[in-house]
């Protein structure tokens, strides 16, 4: 039987919501800077963070396209009812799209902005199996190499379950800037962002 029950989302909502915003956009102006979101409960297989993410991020003008894995019901109602967010499954009509590392093979489909709006490309929330900063990474991790704006000279970053597709895309940078597409990592609690205007080497 689905499971349909509303999950409690933030306990203070202005205040959490408010706190994770912070976070959100101190990983989005120091790319590759870990943080971690205040304590929020799962919902289904969206880790605390995602959950987070989506609470804050997701409101009635967001169009929300989700992956084979996070597309089922429970998901589904407990976002639309706390955030009000119309979901689509045409990927380039999403503002926001969530999957996991592994489920995402073709990211032209997304949205990249215009030259007139390109606040309108899309986010991509993608949840991992771990992250984490410096050089100890494991032997399935993906050791990505930071630099731009907001990175002092470079900084590093370890990524597990990063799909191949999603690696080429940050490390070729197909969109002429500033379309683009802007990317959060979550596991756990913890969050990291890429934005489009990262450039990024393998290591």
């Amino acid at each position: 039987m689905q499971n349909l029950a509303i999950v409690p989302a933030f306990e203070e909502p202005v205040t959490q919501a408010q706190q994770t915003f912070r976070r959100l956009l101190k990983a989005m102006s120091e790319p590759g800077e870990m943080v971690r979101i205040p304590p929020l409960a799962p919902l289904g297989s969206l880790c605390p963070a995602t959950h987070a993410v989506c609470l804050t991020l997701l409101d009635s003008q967001t169009p929300l396209w989700l992956s084979d894995g996070f597309a089922d019901s429970q998901i589904r109602r407990n976002l639309h009812f706390h955030t009000g967010m119309p979901l689509t499954t045409d990927p380039a009509a999403a503002h926001f799209a969530l999957a996991r590392g592994d489920e995402i093979d073709a990211l032209e489909r997304f949205s990249r902005g215009s030259a007139e709006y390109p606040e309108q490309g899309c986010t991509l929330v993608i949840q991992l199996e771990s992250l984490a900063g410096g050089r100890d990474s494991g032997s399935a991790a993906t050791t990505l190499q930071l630099s731009g704006p907001g990175i002092e000279n470079s900084r590093r970053l370890n990524l597990t379950g990063l799909g191949q597709p999603l690696v080429d895309y940050l490390v070729q940078r197909p969109d002429s800037f500033p379309l683009g597409l802007d990317f959060i990592f979550t596991e756990g609690r913890s969050l990291v962002a890429i934005p489009r205007t990262t450039q990024v080497e393998v290591c």
